[in-house]
């Protein structure tokens, strides 16, 4: 049976992805931080419909608690076939405002932890194995505004790390870097303001999670594809905005 895992497995996005590699056969490894109750739960949601899952406990905001992770994860699974490097520390600052330990959990969360995991696996790997690793990313990488400053430097290294994984040459190894733009509803954002923010987008809506769950299986089907970059957010990365749609 294959392995995937999926980090940030309870968020918005993090629980469809993982219940897309359980209806596809996968063995899937949900990590999670504060949400834990909500990990076990849906695991066993997962395993009630027929699936395996695991649940693994880490901060990627503490270096310790990552290299355990990365550890536990060989250790207990091996190198799995598929990484989703999902989990986020997404929360507002802005230039001249900015804050050096927001910047910080935003490099060990978005740029350390994919680091650690991606290498670990590469590692342990078996020569003849396929790993194919998904970075969500973010459309404003493309189209930058200042909001969310911390998160964007953090999410930019990640960006320049799928890039340079997408240079070193390894057939055995792809990494793919997915922007999404406007999903949930976030930050000052009601419902009603959600809506009228999506209507903004050059599809007139946000993206269903469902769009970046079947990029992944394309991706996993395909698998003399190399890694890529895919924007999959609507046309969002198009439109050029000062602020965030948020904030605007």
């Amino acid at each position: 049976m294959k392995c995937a895992l999926v980090t940030g497995a309870t968020s918005r996005l993090g629980a469809p992805l993982a219940r897309s590699f359980a209806r596809e056969n996968y063995r899937v490894i949900l990590h999670a931080n504060r949400s834990r109750d909500a990990a076990q739960e849906l695991a066993a949601s997962l395993t009630r419909e027929g699936a395996t899952a695991e649940v693994l406990i880490a901060d990627f905001a503490e270096r310790e608690a990552t290299a355990q992770f990365c550890e536990t994860l060989i250790e207990r699974f091996g190198a799995p076939d598929a990484i989703v490097n999902n989990a986020s520390n997404f929360a507002h600052d802005f230039p001249g405002c900015g804050d050096p330990a927001m910047l910080a959990a935003s490099f060990a969360v978005h740029a350390e932890a994919p680091f650690r995991i991606v290498e670990a696996a590469a590692r342990a790997k078996r020569a003849d194995a396929l790993l194919t690793v998904f970075n969500i990313l973010d459309q404003k990488l493309i189209n930058p505004n200042p909001d969310y400053f911390s998160y964007t430097l953090g999410k930019a290294a990640l960006l320049a790390m799928t890039e340079l994984w997408q240079r070193a040459g390894r057939a055995d190894i792809r990494v793919f870097g997915l922007l999404p733009g406007l999903m949930f509803p976030s930050g000052p954002q009601t419902e009603q303001r959600f809506l009228l923010d999506a209507g903004k987008i050059p599809t007139g809506h946000a993206t269903p999670a469902d769009d970046i769950c079947a990029a992944i299986h394309f991706y996993l089907g395909c698998p003399d594809m190399p890694g890529q970059m895919l924007p999959i957010d609507g046309g969002e990365h198009l439109a050029p905005r000062s602020r965030d749609i948020a904030f605007e």
